[in-house]
């Protein structure tokens, strides 16, 4: 019984992971491809184009922990992190979708050798998905 109860969880688990992915529009693979491309390259201009007015910031590597802190304080913040800790790799962990809201684990990887669990929330509008949450964690 027991066996049968781990089959219908992974079942149930890989299914639903099934769903928020090929529900996907293309905006929303827009938006993931962004978000990487600009991680990978470091470059925070682009990546800050879609964050909130203010957002929560925490770079735990760094000592930045904010609750609320405006778009452009967040870019030059980032800005400083890439130099610091230029990219070498960024991967997707897990990806999905709630209610107006996406959000994705992923791992980040400096030149230097360090990794940091990287974890972002977007708020979908009707017009954009405006990232609202941005984690930088060191492994």
């Amino acid at each position: 019984m027991k066996i049968f109860k781990n089959i219908f969880l992974v079942v149930l688990a890989g299914s639903t992971f099934c769903g928020f992915t090929s529900r996907r529009d293309s905006r929303d693979i827009e938006i993931a491809e962004m978000i990487k491309g600009s991680i990978k390259t470091g470059n925070a201009h682009v990546l800050a184009d879609h964050f909130e007015r203010n957002l929560e910031l925490v770079i735990d590597a760094e000592r930045v922990d904010f609750r609320r802190v405006g778009e452009e304080q967040a870019e030059l913040i980032l800005k400083n992190f890439f130099k610091k800790y230029p990219p070498k790799d960024f991967r997707y962990g897990f990806q999905g979708t709630a209610s107006k809201v996406r959000y994705c684990t992923a791992t980040y990887q400096a030149v230097n050798g360090n990794k940091f669990q990287v974890y972002i929330l977007m708020r979908v509008t009707e017009k954009d998905y405006l990232i609202n949450t941005l984690h930088f964690k060191k492994e």
